[in-house]
């Protein structure tokens, strides 16, 4: 038994590398095909396009290692049908999936592994990419400063900052509207520049407004400092600005939790969050679809399982695209869009798994 699980682990896995090289090799082309006229039109040097290069990798990793396990179950399976080796194998008494044990346990520790790849290094990866992208866009580095923001805080506030300087917090031309009052007109606190701590501002040269009942102007309030308590750290909002791809799941609970307290609802963050734990398992659900359908369609020739090859690994992400989509516009909820693909792969897999084992 142990003899035949090496010898099945050993072809699969070697059929695995080619592939992950095959599809790696082409990754790369296509990188260069899409950035093509980024890279000519601002002449970006060699070492440049080897950091770029460098830092679309582990994304691209993450992408090829499903459609390499899948490619290499088809394949080293096609052989052994075509070859008789796996009649051979069988007739001993051992089902498909006794066979196909070490490939699952050796698929389910890449998975284990490639979780750690996309929470740790594709998120770091993917923002280094895009500074330099936005680098090589604006011909400068990044503005130490942020203008024009505005976010809903809690406690009924709405606030508006002219400018944000990203690393100490100071802000300036700042502009709170508190609606919490029991008057129907709200309170408006004015500041020409602050401070943002964590659970207090501190404003200067300001002012505050408010309101009587018909909205007119009943008291206005001049202060040289102010300290308004706040109830959440809202630095998050102006630090260098990360996308979601270029988040862990720390920083992404961060975020939905930062936007939750503050009345917004931004479903991307949570769609991420979800796709952090399903997308890592691709491989496995991919590769428990693979045997059956190499069983069906193997043995008289490898052109028919190629052919499946393409077909599942586009009706999967044709399928992931839509469900992310539709999860960061809010149509579906957040976790459907991450993992409904992978359950309707999966129920199909064991479906075709226990026909096959009736053979």
């Amino acid at each position: 038994m142990k003899l035949i699980h090496r010898y099945v682990w050993n072809e699969f896995i070697n059929q695995f590398l080619v592939c992950l090289l095959g599809f790696l090799a082409l990754g790369i082309g296509k990188i260069v095909f899409d950035y093509n006229d980024l890279f000519i039109g601002y002449r970006v040097t060699p070492k440049l396009l080897a950091v770029l290069l460098v830092n679309q990798l582990p994304l691209l990793l993450m992408d090829i290692i499903p459609a390499a396990a899948l490619f290499g179950v088809i394949l080293f399976l096609g052989r052994m049908l075509r070859e008789r080796e796996l009649d051979v194998i069988r007739t001993n008494g051992l089902s498909l999936m006794k066979v196909m044990i070490p490939v699952f346990i050796g698929v389910l520790l890449i998975c284990f592994a490639a979780f750690f790849w996309n929470d740790y290094v594709v998120p770091s990866a993917n923002h280094r990419f895009e500074v330099e992208l936005r680098k090589m866009s604006v011909k400068q580095d990044f503005p130490l400063f942020r203008e024009n923001v505005v976010f809903k805080a809690p406690q009924d506030r709405f606030i508006y900052l002219k400018k944000v300087e990203r690393k100490t917090g100071i802000i300036g031309g700042v502009l709170i509207i508190e609606t919490g009052s029991k008057n129907n007109w709200p309170r408006i606190i004015t500041a020409q520049k602050g401070k943002m701590q964590k659970g207090v501002w501190e404003l200067e040269a300001g002012m505050v407004h408010e309101f009587d009942q018909e909205g007119a102007l009943k008291s206005e309030l001049k202060f040289e400092k102010m300290e308004l308590m706040m109830s959440k750290d809202y630095r998050g909002f102006i630090s260098e600005e990360k996308g979601p791809n270029e988040m862990r799941t720390t920083e992404l609970l961060h975020m939905i939790d930062l936007y939750r307290r503050s009345g917004l609802n931004i479903p991307a963050y949570q769609v991420f969050y979800q796709s952090k734990f399903s997308d890592p398992i691709i491989s496995l659900i991919l590769v428990f679809l693979a045997a059956p359908l190499t069983m069906m369609t193997g043995r008289n020739s490898r052109w028919p399982g190629l052919v499946l090859c393409f077909l599942i690994i586009m009706g999967y992400y044709t399928l992931q695209v839509i469900g992310r989509t539709m999860g960061v516009n809010s149509i579906v909820a957040p976790w459907a869009a991450a993992w409904v693909p992978n359950l309707f792969f999966l129920v199909i897999g064991i479906f075709l798994l226990v026909i096959t084992e009736r053979w």
